[in-house]
């Protein structure tokens, strides 16, 4: 394993100002990172699978997060192929061992990034949070070299809507996320609808041969993909209660139905897009 550190500064809030999840502990943030690995993983790397990431590929993975998909990727590339993880604080990275794996602490808005050098650039649940997510998308496709191929994974908060449930809280479950949704997206913490662009975002650039594809599943609480909504909540609850939004008992109801295992709802939906670079590799 190679690291390698440039001079940075945090430019991964919209909203800078509310300084959103800044009160979670080391553990709590790599908790939430486990979790969406172990949810979202195979559904990432089964699209990976179908570009044919292959032995001698050099990738890069911006917003490398704890690490899963560059040790996959590593696997894939082989001694022969190099993989670059970057993120803005790579703490959550120094486990990896694997010699064909570089470490790059890099901020992806103002770092700059080498041209026309990768075989597949992939990122995943990171441009919802840039400011300038479309400057973030330019330097990664100018990353592709000719032939190769860029992926984006995103999520979209919409999805979450209570099913019909005995539970007397559902409607209440149902309204406070989208209360959540608009606080969001009002105050440029995060594009909770971003996922949904991907597409557009992939066929704008002139990539070719694009594809998309939208996955969620219905979620029970307590399952892992519930953990990962309740850490969301967990999040924005502090902003909100100051904002006047909510109150401790409605943090109390959501937290509660998150875990309550006969609650059943819509998870939130990844939504993943790739295309190919024209030319030949």
């Amino acid at each position: 394993m190679m690291v390698y550190q440039t001079k940075h500064k945090r430019e991964i809030g919209m909203g800078d100002h509310h300084q959103f999840g800044s009160g979670e502990t080391e553990e709590a943030v790599l908790h939430r990172l486990r979790l969406l690995e172990r949810v979202y993983d195979p559904v990432t790397t089964r699209h990976l699978e179908t570009l044919g990431v292959a032995r001698g590929w050099n990738c890069l993975e911006v917003g490398a997060g704890a690490g899963s998909i560059a040790t996959w990727l590593s696997a894939k590339a082989g001694p022969e192929g190099k993989i670059v993880a970057t993120d803005i604080n790579t703490r959550f990275l120094q486990w990896i061992a694997d010699p064909n794996i570089e470490i790059r602490q890099h901020d992806i808005l103002a770092d700059p990034l080498e041209e026309n050098q990768y075989d597949l650039v992939h990122c995943r649940t990171l441009l919802m949070w840039l400011r300038d997510p479309g400057k973030a998308l330019r330097k990664m496709a100018d990353a592709v070299r000719p032939g190769g191929w860029l992926m984006l994974d995103e999520i979209d908060y919409g999805s979450i809507l209570s099913v019909e449930s005995s539970n007397p809280s559902a409607a209440a479950f149902s309204d406070t996320w989208r209360m959540g949704i608009e606080f969001l997206r009002k105050n440029r913490i995060v594009d909770p609808y971003f996922g949904r662009r991907v597409r557009n975002l992939i066929d704008q650039l002139g990539f070719i041969e694009g594809k998309n594809e939208g996955w969620t599943r219905i979620c029970r609480g307590g399952e892992p993909m519930a953990q990962f909504d309740l850490a969301a909540v967990q999040m924005a609850a502090q902003p909100m209660i100051n904002a006047g939004l909510i109150g401790p008992e409605k943090l109390e109801m959501m937290q509660g139905l998150l875990m309550d295992m006969t609650f059943d709802y819509p998870g939130l939906t990844m939504f993943s897009a790739w295309g190919r670079k024209p030319g030949e590799r």
